[in-house]
């Protein structure tokens, strides 16, 4: 037996169960990702650089990403087969090799325009159905965008991949908020817990890359809305799809059917007109003289009259209409004074909230940059947290006052500064509060 197996191992050029022929594809953030060669079949290989490496942090996403994916079974979602340590590269997660390109190759990259609406739209069907999966399974990606799908070239198979910021209820670490800004829905960068909507939300940003038609346009529309408005789940999303596509196959019937019934009313005109029977020959009549002068005489009289009438009724419809012509100009005169006064209001609260928006996004990132949060949800004891610790946190507390301190007073009004600075100093109190609390549960686990 074992020179049987020695034969079919080692007899077979390329047929090896060593992974060989390792390249490295790309780099991004603290992955890297590797292609190689075993039993001549081509696989992928995702690892940690050699900095992530060292963080106790990201070994565990990667150990948490393998065991996510290692309950997937689907079309749609990209295989894997399993974690190994590699020569020269370390612990890996290896998965299926997909022949293809990245959607955002086809919405904005070097192949667009490439594809049909039916085919865009079958891409999309593959794509919700792989989400829809995911959610049956508990699981949410929470960083779905055009890169992180492929398709491939056989047959434009969509293959889900990246499940490096997904996350499930059983798993009770890493709870951060995650995403690519572009496509991640605005409570992901404040909540800690993954909701299906964060992905039904970036499945509209998708989807609306697609160009999939103006049949599209509402759903994508109710997928953007604030979390509790949107579809509450894929099966509701793909439901009011179907539904949407059948009405439009229902209007086209009708309309064909109605196009039908007029051909055929025309052509039974058509052919009632040419088997129309002669006409039979004029009779004429002899009409007294004074008879024909008296009608005649008649017909002048009414003619007359309806001249007169004709011009009374021209110069009353005259009148009104230039009564109506200015009193539309005066409605639009009000009209365009009202707008401009809307404008100008529209104006002063785009302002406040334009400015409440950016000072929140730059407090969240500086956040996420100093991961004051990502360390508490790691730490375990609190005498193992780093030195700089409290010193990220006041620098986050400075980042406020400072950031108070330089609005322009020119540009805002008292009531608008007032508003503002209330809304940085609430979303600083909450992230404080979150702080405080996680502080106080180590410490007493540590006591405990």
């Amino acid at each position: 037996m074992n020179d049987t197996s020695e034969f079919f191992t080692d007899s077979f050029e390329g047929i090896s169960r060593e992974l060989t022929d390792i390249q490295l594809l790309c780099e991004s953030g603290t992955s890297r990702l590797y292609r190689a060669t075993r039993y001549g079949r081509l696989f992928v290989l995702k690892t940690l650089t050699a900095d992530a490496l060292r963080q106790s942090m990201y070994r565990e996403m990667l150990r948490k990403e393998l065991e996510i994916m290692m309950q997937l079974q689907h079309p749609g979602i990209v295989q894997a087969v399993g974690l190994e340590a590699v020569r020269d590269i370390g612990q890996c997660i290896v998965m299926e090799y997909i022949d293809g390109a990245t959607l955002a190759d086809y919405t904005e990259g070097e192949r667009r325009g490439t594809l049909s609406v039916v085919q865009r739209r079958h891409i999309a069907d593959d794509l919700i159905a792989a989400v829809g999966y995911l959610h049956s399974k508990g699981i949410i990606h929470r960083d779905l965008k055009p890169e992180n799908i492929m398709v491939a070239h056989n047959g434009l198979q969509v293959k889900v991949i990246d499940f490096g910021m997904a996350d499930t209820d059983s798993h009770t670490t890493l709870k951060q908020p995650a995403g690519t800004l572009r496509y991640m829905a605005p409570e992901q960068t404040t909540a800690y817990t993954p909701d299906v909507r964060n992905d039904i939300y970036s499945l509209g940003l998708i989807l609306q890359d697609m160009d999939l038609g103006k049949a599209y346009r509402p759903i994508i529309e109710r997928c953007l809305r604030p979390i509790d408005q949107r579809y509450a789940t894929i099966s509701e999303l793909r439901g009011a799809i179907d539904s949407t596509l059948a009405r439009r196959r229902r209007r086209r019937q009708w309309l064909m059917a109605g196009a039908a019934a007029l051909c055929l009313l025309a052509l039974g005109a058509l052919a009632a007109w040419l088997l129309r029977p002669a006409q039979a020959p004029d009779t004429r009549i002899v009409i007294d003289r004074h008879a024909t002068d008296s009608l005649r005489e008649a017909l002048v009289r009414q003619q007359a009259e309806n001249e007169v009438a004709q011009a009374e009724m021209e110069a009353q419809v005259a009148a009104r209409m230039a009564l109506m012509r200015d009193s539309i100009a005066l409605l639009h005169a009000e009209s365009q004074r009202l707008q401009q006064e809307g404008r100008q209001l529209q104006e002063g609260l785009d302002r406040v909230s334009n400015a409440k928006t950016e000072l929140i996004r730059l407090f969240d990132h500086v956040a996420r940059e100093q991961g004051v949060m990502a360390e508490l949800d790691t730490l375990r004891r609190w005498s193992w947290r780093s030195p700089d610790l409290g010193q990220r946190i006041q620098l986050m507390n400075r980042l406020v006052y400072d950031n108070i301190d330089q609005l322009p007073t020119d540009f805002f009004s008292q009531s608008d500064l007032d508003k503002i600075r209330e809304a940085l100093l609430e979303h600083w109190q909450q992230w404080n509060s979150q702080v405080e609390a996680k502080i106080k549960a180590i410490k007493n686990k540590e006591r405990g």
